[in-house]
């Protein structure tokens, strides 16, 4: 059964799911776009931690592209209805929580703890270790199972 994300939910995306958006992964593009879409359209509500920056960019300043890199932060600053959450104090002592209590890495309790702390419906990644943070009334949509 998949699962459908339901309209107005306030979505976390993890950096994973940035990905399938702008790299055309063949499995899974088609559905990060229609998310994207939704986000767009106002349907949905989307947040992500800054931190999908310190992730995301890496391959483009290998690649020795900062103008892409630039441009790629713009982008995503500017989408529309997708809201850019800075790394605060409250959001790191949540993911050291995380940490502790699911034995989450940091990045993962910072995108739960970002989600948790923003009053994010859910987290759409595609990583299944975190399904534990279902424990703290998030939903976690996994592309793998999306409708």
């Amino acid at each position: 059964m998949g699962s459908m994300i339901s309209k107005g939910s306030r979505v976390l995306l993890d950096t994973v799911a940035l990905i399938y958006f702008l790299e055309e992964n063949q499995r899974y593009s088609k559905k990060a776009e229609k998310i994207f879409g939704r986000i767009e359209s106002g349907d949905l509500q989307g947040v992500m931690a800054n931190l999908v920056f310190a992730e995301l960019l890496v391959p483009l300043y290998r690649s020795g592209d900062q103008q892409a890199a630039a441009g790629l932060t713009n982008r995503l600053i500017n989408f529309r209805n997708l809201e850019v959450i800075t790394l605060t104090t409250e959001i790191s002592r949540e993911a050291a929580r995380l940490r502790a209590d699911y034995g989450l890495r940091t990045p993962d309790a910072i995108h739960g703890a970002t989600a948790i702390i923003n009053l994010a419906t859910g987290i759409l990644t595609n990583d299944k270790r975190l399904k534990v943070l279902t424990q703290e009334g998030l939903s976690i949509w996994l592309f793998d199972t999306l409708a």
